[in-house]
């Protein structure tokens, strides 16, 4: 069944390229279909693309702002849809950053009116698709470490009989870590609150990341209409706290952690008003 739902992936891909071969980054196409607006590329860059964002603006050169950022940049075939744009003939254009720290602005255009394929739901066919794939991967990444702990307990059970000084000397060894089991159970389970970034009692937000040192974390912390605020990369500890003056008033904020290039978790967390109840 598992190799059945890759190639149907795979195909679905050759075909959605297909369709999108005119339009390769920095190029892209625009289509606007019964007034939603339908943004979409390919991806064929070298080097890793950390970052995109969709912006718009009523003129072609000036007072672009960012409209979406999106969470699986460097997916081969790409595409957002502008849902509710302000006006019919909105300016577009893609921010693109690179690994390097280098990034480019493309050229901006008007969409093309669509009558024929229904864009929009043929981009969340695809987003669909690859957040699949990044599920089905983390699944095969967590049966394998369950394996090798099976294994490892079948040849400790196999191993001979330990002398007395052998006994004494293992009773001083290093224990497992709890929190490598706890990363699986929360990966299973996406739940709000968060239980990796949440708020305290005085609205400080505490993030809980396990075993930073020996992977590749990102936390993207985002308006409530998904504006990029700010990001860290690499947090130097399992367990931090930022205080509440990073985030500029009270409301929902939205946050991605990507663990090695991976969404692993996209949620919310709310900061409260600290204006006093009237008696």
């Amino acid at each position: 069944m598992r190799r059945l739902y890759f190639l149907f992936s795979f195909c679905s891909l050759l075909f959605a390229g297909s369709l999108f071969g005119q339009a390769t980054l920095p190029d892209f196409t625009l289509k606007n279909t019964n007034g939603k607006v339908s943004i979409f590329w390919l991806n064929d860059y070298k080097k890793p693309v950390k970052g995109i964002s969709v912006q718009r603006s009523y003129d072609s050169t000036r007072n672009f702002f960012s409209i979406a950022s999106i969470l699986n940049p460097q997916n081969s075939v790409n595409g957002f849809t502008d849902s509710t744009p302000p006006y019919n003939k909105m300016y577009y254009r893609l921010f693109i950053g690179f690994d390097t720290g280098v990034y480019l602005l493309t050229p901006s255009k008007r969409p093309e009116v669509n009558t024929v394929i229904d864009y929009t739901r043929l981009i969340q066919e695809i987003n669909a698709l690859y957040e699949k794939n990044i599920l089905l991967q983390e699944e095969k990444m967590r049966l394998q470490k369950q394996l090798a702990e099976a294994l490892a307990a079948k040849n400790k059970n196999k191993a001979p009989a330990k002398t007395a000084k052998t006994a004494k000397t293992n009773k001083t060894a290093k224990k497992p870590d709890p929190t490598e089991v706890s990363e699986d159970i929360i990966s299973q389970v996406i739940t709000y609150p968060s239980k990796r970034i949440f708020t305290d009692k005085d609205n400080n937000v505490v993030a809980k990341i396990f075993n930073v040192k020996a992977n590749r974390y990102v936390i993207r912390f985002l308006t409530e209409d998904y504006k990029l605020l700010f990001e860290i990369k690499n947090p130097p500890e399992d367990y931090f706290i930022l205080e509440k003056v990073n985030f500029t008033r009270a409301g929902w904020y939205q946050f991605e952690i990507y663990k090695n290039e991976y969404l692993l978790e996209e949620n919310k967390f709310y900061i409260s008003s600290e204006e006093k109840k009237t008696k």
